[in-house]
């Protein structure tokens, strides 16, 4: 699969900010390219220190209302994990574990947590959104 051409990228952001009614900003441009470059969970932290060459003048702010922005458009999934707020740039429905020594967050690929979940909220009369499960534990590299 070859990399998506920068422009792709930008045009697919711009559909979606104005299917919205939202402003295109170079701000959520330049943050959008960043977090649509690889699968990967970021914080706004290191989002914020890659984008610091091409935009000096970014607050971290900022950088935190454009990826809650994300995630309500559908590009980014925030993660409910311990610690800092991570943001998923995989938004399809998938699990996670996080480790609680190191803090490094992994792909689970498994719908069965969730599915189960789901049907416990249903079966209690809630009216599910979204379910999505954190494993926690130790990692790999930690138990090493």
């Amino acid at each position: 699969m070859s990399p998506v051409a920068p422009a792709e990228v930008d045009a697919r952001l711009v559909a979606r900010l104005r299917g919205a009614g939202l402003r295109v900003t170079p701000q959520r441009l330049a943050l959008h390219r960043l977090v649509a470059g690889s699968p990967r969970h970021v914080t706004a932290e290191a989002l914020l220190r890659e984008a610091a060459t091409e935009l000096p003048g970014l607050a971290l702010p900022t950088v935190y209302s454009t990826l809650e922005l994300f995630a309500e458009l559908g590009v980014v999934r925030r993660v409910a994990a311990p610690g800092a707020a991570r943001y998923d740039t995989d938004p399809s429905p998938h699990d996670h574990f996080t480790c609680v020594r190191c803090g490094q967050l992994y792909d689970l690929d498994t719908s069965a947590g969730r599915a189960a979940a789901r049907r416990a909220a249903e079966s209690a009369g809630h009216q599910v959104e979204a379910a999505t499960v954190v494993v926690t534990g130790l990692c790999v590299s930690c138990l090493g």
